[in-house]
């Protein structure tokens, strides 16, 4: 079985990228990050290109939200560094004063939250972060590994005051009547979707990671939907993108 038709965008959209060139980089809706008056972003781990970028070409308030960045992370990652220093190696020192300086210049105790995600025990749910936002018009980028799943029904609950999203869904191949499910109950349009070549494809044809953005009020630029986009790039740049197929 294919992917569904129903998670095929219906027309062609004006669509940005908005981060790293390769793994990190999603493409979204021009006019849904215009419309946009906060960006709220869960996982980040050590690539805050989309961040920078997407406040760059809005300037709205943002904040972002990853458990395993904390002290201990940075503390772990050094030790890690200096045992490969005393091997000689000076690529895995040099990288990690590069992105802890870069994440402490970026980052804030106002912008930046050490919690992960959902509805499980000691995560920090949805609907907290929502109702202290006074914004009605919030952006949100979801890479949180798996746990999408858990907050599906939070993000339909409060999607009137999202204007847009970017969901990066994994275990695809169990997963997809899940997504598909959220998708037809979803007021927002789906207006791309990109498999992510890092995970393998399976038998009947379904990535194992699939990239989707929606947008509240898509501005159609044609008719045909174009997958995959010309600003499209493979997550793993030595690999080959992944070809979508889908079901009739």
């Amino acid at each position: 079985m294919p992917i569904p038709l129903s998670l095929k965008p219906k027309h062609k959209y004006d669509l940005i990228r908005v981060g790293s060139q390769n793994d990190g980089g999603y493409l979204i809706e021009k006019y849904s990050i215009l419309e946009c008056d906060f960006l709220l972003s869960f996982g980040v781990s050590t690539d805050w290109n989309f961040e920078k970028e997407f406040i760059d070409y809005n300037h709205v308030d943002f904040k972002a939200f990853d458990g395993s960045i904390d002290e201990l992370f940075w503390i772990n990652w050094k030790k890690r560094a200096f045992s490969k220093f005393f091997k000689l190696s000076f690529k895995e020192l040099f990288r990690y004063y590069k992105i802890k300086n870069s994440f402490y210049k970026f980052f804030s105790k106002d912008n930046f939250e050490s919690s992960y995600i959902g509805n499980k025990i000691n995560y920090l749910p949805i609907s907290k972060i929502i109702n202290n936002l006074k914004s009605h018009n919030i952006f949100l980028k979801i890479d949180i590994e798996g746990s999408e799943y858990d907050i599906l029904k939070d993000l339909i609950k409060f999607q009137s005051r999202i204007v847009g999203l970017v969901i990066e869904f994994h275990n695809c191949t169990e997963m997809i009547n899940n997504i598909n499910e959220f998708n037809e109950r979803l007021n927002l349009q789906l207006v791309h979707i990109h498999g992510n070549n890092y995970d393998s494809i399976s038998e009947d044809n379904i990535p194992q990671t699939l990239e989707i953005t929606f947008a509240r009020l898509p501005k159609p630029i044609d008719q045909n939907p174009e997958i995959p986009h010309y600003l499209d790039k493979p997550n793993k740049h030595n690999k080959n993108d992944l070809k979508l197929n889908f079901g009739s």
